[in-house]
């Protein structure tokens, strides 16, 4: 006798089928996002496609854990950061991102927890409105101060006068201005003058004492910078060559040029020369335009030829050609002779080079 199938036990049957094959996807979902973590994982050890591999990771991780888990916050955090350009719709892309990531970590931790600090800091370095970018900064930093560490404050008040000095400086000076005061007291104070901290602070100071022509203020946190390598650090780095170009100008600004020339040969140890290799100014002044051709809107050029000497100063300038006129060509050798070099070196010595130059003069 054959028995016939049930309603209720063939739909069981088929909930079971579906329950399997749901269970089936979960598991090959797992899988490939687990295949795409690690794509992500070796894309940022080789450096390499790492913007795609985090969306990829980001795009399958959301759908594993779910839009509210922490895990889809880090996800979110790491392909914001992956993402290159400076374009308004990239940061725009970003921002939402970290906006994403903060919703979530804030609704499982709290609006004042560690979890967020990354997601908020990210939100103010893409966030267009100053006012917006101050208001994470001070909730950034208010979290910090519930942590009883002094160093991570500062770090976080580094972090915030870094931001608004560089992107919102005619809005937020002071704001950024104060914080990095509060910072560089306790860096100044606690750690050692070839801390990294420290090195960042002293570049900082330095560029709002140039910004405020205060020059020897300037000098005297860039040569500190000078100074930590030469003392403790046994190797070059590009902030130390970043430091005596700075300084190059600052002396020349004040008409020091002698004193220029320390760092002239310094940059040239650092940076060995490669055989007909272009030298490139380390300071220049840009020519003044002559007066009669701008009141006629008349163009010109000059190519010029000269010596570079072993203290990196430019002597015996020659004109090869030049358009529109022998009032450029002066102007030209004007600004040129107060243009520095590093010098070129040979067998460890520094030497006279010939190098060559064109200025363009254009009325736009």
């Amino acid at each position: 006798m054959k028995l016939k199938k049930s309603p209720l036990i063939a739909g069981l049957a088929f909930a079971v089928l579906s329950n399997t094959a749901l269970a089936s996807q979960a598991t090959d979902s797992q899988e490939d996002f687990s295949d795409a973590y690690q794509n992500y994982l070796t894309a940022v050890a080789a450096n390499e496609n790492v913007q795609q591999a985090a969306k990829q990771a980001f795009t399958l991780g959301k759908h594993v854990y779910g839009m509210g888990a922490n895990n889809t916050a880090n996800l979110a955090i790491n392909y914001a950061k992956a993402m290159t350009g400076s374009s308004e719709e990239t940061n725009k892309q970003r921002y939402a991102l970290y906006e994403l990531a903060y919703t979530i970590l804030a609704k499982n931790h709290g609006d004042t927890s560690l979890q967020t600090i990354d997601a908020l800091l990210g939100k103010a370095n893409n966030t267009e409105s100053a006012h917006k970018a101050t208001t994470y900064l001070e909730q950034i930093i208010s979290i910090a101060s519930t942590q009883n560490t002094p160093k991570f404050v500062a770090d976080m008040q580094f972090e915030a006068a870094y931001l608004l000095s560089h992107k919102f400086a005619s809005e937020k000076y002071h704001k950024a201005k104060n914080y990095l005061e509060k910072a560089d007291k306790y860096y100044q104070t606690n750690l050692p003058e070839d801390s990294v901290e420290r090195i960042k602070s002293d570049f900082l100071v330095a560029s709002y004492a140039q910004g405020n022509k205060k020059y020897n203020q300037a000098i005297e946190r860039l040569t500190r910078v000078v100074n930590a390598f030469d003392n403790n650090l046994n190797y070059d780095h590009n902030a130390e060559l970043t430091a005596h170009s700075i300084l190059i100008g600052l002396y020349e600004k004040q008409g020091k040029s002698e004193k220029a020339t320390k760092h002239c040969l310094a940059i040239a140890k650092m940076v060995p020369w490669k055989e007909n290799q272009e030298q490139t100014p380390l300071y220049r002044v840009d020519p003044k335009y002559p007066h009669n051709k701008v009141q006629f809107r008349r163009d010109g050029s000059v190519e010029m030829e000269f010596e570079v000497n072993t203290a990196g100063f430019v002597k015996n300038i020659n004109v090869l050609k030049s358009q529109g006129g022998i009032a450029f060509e002066k102007v030209a050798k004007e600004a040129v002779k107060q243009w520095r070099y590093a010098p070129k070196f040979k067998n460890g010595k520094p030497t006279n080079a010939l190098t060559k130059v064109r200025l363009d003069f254009r009325i736009q």
